[in-house]
């Protein structure tokens, strides 16, 4: 998720500011936070600790009272992510059973504005999984998936990343992530 710093001062790509890898058992990355549902009168609910090797968040989407989703996002910095392809996690589920989660990056600290999302699958065993921005598409929490038209927000300010759990399920969650690797050059914009 990611205490004060979030961003590595080392980067192998000098036109980011972004660092190539983003390690949470290592400095200090520790300060990504959890935002549920209950912001909206929902009641999902969800726990975020520490370890010196990972991030660990777990917890209960609750689909009570129009609920739904859970979420642990990083602070507000802006990172420019225009240089790069892909993420790599290395993460696992901590249920004992394979589950779908989404990464999303927010251009925008306003609430009702688009964000750039995709959804992977974790395994219950510690595996790297790749996210291609490619299969990044816009949404927005007021409209849901936005057509290719839209061109506000490219991936050169992205002010905050996170995972949700928002799949239209009540149920138990967990996540670990040991890091957020990114990699490649792109012209990935829009």
């Amino acid at each position: 998720m990611l205490a004060l710093a979030l961003i590595l001062p080392a980067s192998v790509n000098p036109d980011s500011n972004m660092s190539p890898l983003l390690d949470f058992g290592k400095n200090d990355l520790s300060t990504w936070r959890g935002l549920n549902d209950d912001v909206m009168g929902g009641r999902s609910k969800c726990n975020i600790k520490y370890s010196k090797s990972s991030l660990s968040w777990e917890g209960t989407v609750s689909l009570e009272n129009n609920g739904g989703f859970s979420s642990v996002r990083s602070p507000w910095r802006e990172r420019d992510l225009s240089g790069f392809e892909s993420v790599t996690l290395r993460c696992r589920t901590t249920t004992g059973a394979a589950d779908d989660f989404t990464l999303t990056m927010e251009v925008s600290e306003k609430w009702w504005m688009p964000y750039w999302k995709t959804n992977f699958e974790v395994q219950n065993e510690w595996t790297e999984v790749t996210i291609p921005f490619s299969k990044l598409k816009k949404s927005s929490a007021m409209t849901g998936e936005l057509p290719k038209i839209w061109t506000w927000g490219d991936l050169s300010a992205v002010l905050r990343m996170g995972f949700m759990k928002y799949d239209g399920k009540a149920g138990d969650f967990g996540l670990e992530v040991d890091w957020m690797r990114f990699s490649g050059a792109s012209d990935v914009r829009n």
